[in-house]
């Protein structure tokens, strides 16, 4: 599958804003629980340091966030948060977005790369996150509630260059 990588732009608003909120309302990964308008993403996407889009044939089918994990004095290392569209889970392509990611970190000056609440239950994450040498710092127990109101332990990485 041939996949562009490129910074957010207008024409990618709406699909990049549905993929978000598909992810939001499925509850098992991101720690936000409102789905956006479309000027709220847009404006959520214009305050990171990056907001960057997978493209096949025009259609976004994922995207991911990167700005600072903290301010001032801890602000030299990164977070961010990936989205692959369901269609396309299994096919590469969340790798493709963390790869471009840790690519981007370092041209904008951060040191490493981390991650602060991966749901213990996203398998896919974690085990792409250890293959490309993320380690796992700490564990916060039940850090995580699911739709259903039960409670996952949630996993902090870091990837330090």
């Amino acid at each position: 599958m041939d996949i562009e990588m490129r910074p957010l732009g207008q024409a990618d608003l709406k699909q990049s804003t549905e993929i978000w909120n598909f992810i939001v309302a499925e509850a098992n990964s991101f720690p936000g629980d409102q789905v956006l308008g479309e000027a709220e993403a847009a404006v959520m996407f214009a305050q990171q340091t990056e907001t960057v889009c997978a493209l096949s044939e025009n259609e976004v089918v994922g995207l991911y966030i990167l700005h600072p994990n903290n301010i001032g004095r801890c602000g030299h290392i990164a977070n961010a948060s990936f989205g692959v569209k369901q269609a396309y889970r299994g096919k590469g392509i969340g790798r493709r977005l963390v790869e471009d990611c840790l690519k981007r970190s370092r041209e904008s000056g951060f040191k490493g790369l981390q991650f602060n609440a991966v749901v213990s239950t996203n398998y896919p994450a974690i085990t792409l996150y250890l293959k490309l040498g993320f380690k796992i710092i700490g564990t916060i127990k039940e850090g995580y509630r699911l739709k259903n109101n039960s409670y996952v332990d949630t996993l902090i990485f870091l990837k330090s260059w």
